[in-house]
């Protein structure tokens, strides 16, 4: 939708910490799903200039719930990250079925995933979480209980994310067959995902990621 990317400017985000930090913020978290996308542009120098203000240990814990791109993590980005004070990793992982991710964009597939959760692990990261899409309107398959047990056989705690339909989209409109998507209610992630999988099978999912 946009062909641009600019990274905000670096005195502007440590200026920002700073004023967290000195409000009393212990823990901050970033909401931006592109945060190691370029890493070397934004990322990087601002925990360069972070660092070199307070020292390498900063007196806050850095989150990332927003969902981390895995292909964009590095050895070398893990450790930084790790050591800047991250203290949990959020990675969208969506499902590890070959032919669904290629299907739905290709944004992550199960091998750079297992990468980024090694390279995470081999820095030090002990907070590690992925989210799963749970009632997608191809959830037979998309294999939402393989893509659990893949993510847990590799040490990684399941976070179910519940589909939205957005009407006007591909998926958005092949939600049609399960609900009405003129009625706004039937946008809410929960309804749907009722909806799509009944609650013997979501709570059946549910269960097996905690």
């Amino acid at each position: 939708m946009w062909e641009g990317f600019t990274p905000r400017c670096i005195d502007e985000c440590v200026g920002e910490f700073q004023r967290l930090v000195a409000a009393g913020a212990k823990d901050i978290a970033f909401y931006d799903d592109a945060l190691l996308y370029r890493a070397n542009e934004a990322l990087l120098p601002f925990l360069d200039a972070v660092n070199a203000g307070i020292g390498v240990n900063p007196p806050v814990r850095f989150h990332t719930p927003n969902a981390l791109n895995a292909r964009f993590m590095t050895p070398e980005l893990a450790r930084r990250m790790v050591n800047a004070g991250f203290a949990s990793f959020f990675l969208g992982f969506e499902s590890g079925a070959e032919a669904w991710q290629t299907a739905t964009g290709g944004k992550v597939n199960a091998g750079e995933f297992d990468a980024a959760v090694k390279y995470l692990h081999e820095a030090g990261a002990s907070a590690i979480f992925a989210y799963i899409i749970a009632g997608h309107p191809d959830a037979d398959e998309q294999e939402a209980e393989n893509s659990i047990r893949l993510a847990r056989r590799l040490g990684v705690r399941v976070m179910l994310s519940e589909f939205s339909p957005i009407p006007g989209t591909v998926d958005g409109q092949k939600c049609a067959r399960w609900a009405d998507l003129a009625e706004p209610l039937s946008h809410n992630k929960t309804a749907f995902a009722l909806r799509r999988l009944g609650a013997d099978r979501l709570n059946k999912l549910k269960e097996l990621s905690r």
